[in-house]
């Protein structure tokens, strides 16, 4: 319930209107019911509290310091109530919304239509500005907590923006579109619109932010590409296409890492650009012992020595592994492929 809702009910009931957040358990040890519901409200020491809201595990409640008749608890509870399922309608039509672009955007990426323009039919083609972030989101949760999409686009959009929409993809798999003005809401050195590397580093922290925020909250693995601000209607097929690339990159070439950026993958886009056969002849040709490089630990290791700018220190903190422990294992790349990642 927003600040303005609150106002007018305090006004109505003469009392102070106070939202608050408890747990099920919480609410249970306060006498409540062991499955609460949108309405529920317990009385104690002319307190009343009425349950508002489910998110997840928390329960988002009221507390009218005032001695209700049983009456108005009840019409209170019934508002509430007709309130919230108008809210999920809503939602609802959104989410039908939502799927239906994205069933538009996997069907031209099969089809190979990467240029089409969203056409009229789409009915959200209207709330795509002319100015948006893209976030590629790929989860891999537990079944069980796996986030249904009305929760997921709630969550997502109390850290981003109230303009941000929700469009599933495949399974597991999220577009996130927000408006650009969340660059300018976000402080830089002085500039009212931030220059391309400061914009660049916006998105990067935005797309941590989005990383933490969702396996903080279901746990499991994900990953997250972020685009810089781009016209929907003209590339949201190509953009999608680009994002999905450059998810596969990174977790291709740096492994460990969930956070992935188009910017930071050329080289890797380069390289994934010839065949197999053609890499693997030059890394036989190059070096003394190939399968070095197809072993876990080394890759783990050298990602890390090169995240960290071949810091001997910083990358065996990363590694949690003793400093002495690296050391023997960039000499042992050394000895065994000839190459030493210490000094190019």
């Amino acid at each position: 319930m927003n600040k303005t809702r609150l106002e007018q009910l305090s006004n109505l009931l003469n009392a102070p209107v106070v939202p608050k957040v408890l747990s099920a358990a919480e609410w249970e040890s306060e006498g409540g019911r062991k499955h609460p519901d949108i309405g529920d409200f317990i009385d104690f020491h002319n307190v009343c509290r009425i349950i508002t809201g489910l998110n997840g595990r928390q329960l988002e409640v009221i507390e009218i310091v005032s001695s209700l008749t049983s009456i108005e608890k009840q019409l209170l509870a019934w508002a509430i109530k007709q309130n919230n399922s108008r809210s999920i309608s809503d939602a609802s039509e959104l989410e039908k919304q939502a799927r239906g672009l994205g069933e538009w955007i996997e069907e031209s990426l099969v089809s190979g239509q990467w240029r089409a323009e969203i056409p009229d039919s789409i009915e959200l083609r209207n709330r795509l500005l002319d100015g948006m972030i893209p976030f590629l989101l790929q989860s891999e949760h537990v079944e069980e907590k796996e986030p249904g999409y009305n929760e997921l686009e709630k969550t997502i959009r109390t850290f981003i923006s109230d303009d941000t929409l929700l469009i599933p993809l495949k399974e597991h798999e999220w577009l996130i579109l927000t408006t650009d003005r969340v660059l300018s809401e976000i402080e830089t050195d002085g500039e009212e619109v931030p220059d391309s590397e400061e914009t660049k580093e916006i998105l990067s922290s935005l797309a941590e932010g989005l990383y933490d925020l969702v396996t903080g909250e279901w746990g499991g693995e994900c990953h997250v590409a972020a685009g810089e601000p781009f016209i929907p209607a003209e590339s949201l097929v190509r953009l999608v296409g680009t994002l999905r690339e450059t998810v596969f990159l990174g977790r291709k070439f740096h492994v460990g890492m969930h956070v992935h950026l188009p910017w930071l993958v050329h080289l890797e886009r380069l390289l994934s650009g010839i065949p197999e056969q053609v890499r693997s002849r030059f890394v036989e040709e190059m070096m003394g012992r190939p399968d070095l490089f197809t072993d876990p630990e080394t890759i783990s290791t050298l990602d890390a020595f090169f995240s960290m700018d071949c810091n001997v220190s910083e990358t065996a903190k990363k590694l949690y592994i003793h400093r002495n422990t690296l050391l023997y294992r960039l000499d042992k790349i050394k000895h065994e492929a000839g190459l030493d990642v210490r000094s190019f």
